[in-house]
């Protein structure tokens, strides 16, 4: 009887110990350190803060080219046309910089006629390399550039040929076009008009010497 007593007592003493081991094993497994967080959210915040630098700069750069490029339009020119006396058909464009900017041409002017209502007329234009071939240069607020003009007349019968009383100029690099004033001579009186088959228009040049040499 006494042994027996001493079995079960044993017994449930084996089965105290072995779930307290298994606490034990538990509780530790519990209170293992967790994986380190931070070095991984560190790093996703450094590698995003440098692609927002990144596109802040690429935007900024972009602004800074826009604003740039679009520094000058052609309202800050004052263009005139001048007669040339005794060569008929014969024009000395001037593009004259009224802005406080610094502008950059390289290319040739456009030239449109218009109507009396204000209306572009449709004739065939065609840029040549008179003196030469365009080259970039600056025009600083205050001074001018140069090209030559040369209209071919018809009759105003001819349904190729249409009048223009009026003159539109764009300029290379300066997006926009403005209203070009006709300089005739004074004592001529009324208001020019031209009954236009084709027009020539020659490259624009820092100087006017040779640009209307046609």
């Amino acid at each position: 009887m006494l042994l027996n007593r001493t079995r079960t007592l044993g017994a449930a003493v084996a089965l105290v110990g072995g779930v307290a081991l298994l606490s034990g094993c538990a509780q530790g497994a519990t209170n293992a350190p967790a994986p380190e967080q931070g070095t991984n959210s560190a790093t996703a915040e450094q590698a995003t803060g440098e692609t927002n630098a990144k596109t802040e700069a690429k935007t900024e750069q972009a602004s800074d080219e826009t604003s740039s490029e679009a520094a000058c339009s052609a309202g800050n020119f004052k263009v005139e046309l001048n007669v040339q006396p005794d060569r008929p058909g014969i024009l000395l464009l001037a593009a004259t910089n009224n802005s406080k900017e610094t502008c950059t041409v390289n290319g040739y002017p456009t030239l449109v006629g218009t109507d009396m209502s204000g209306a572009d007329i449709d004739v065939q234009a065609k840029q040549v390399d008179v003196p030469g071939a365009p080259t970039s240069f600056e025009v600083a607020p205050g001074q001018t550039a140069f090209a030559g003009v040369k209209i071919e007349t018809g009759d105003k019968g001819d349904s190729d040929v249409k009048v223009a009383t009026g003159f539109k100029v764009g300029l290379p690099g300066s997006p926009g076009a403005v209203d070009a004033e006709v300089v005739t001579d004074p004592s001529a009186g009324g208001y020019p008009e031209y009954p236009i088959k084709s027009i020539e228009v020659g490259s624009l040049q820092p100087a006017a010497q040779g640009v209307t040499v046609f």
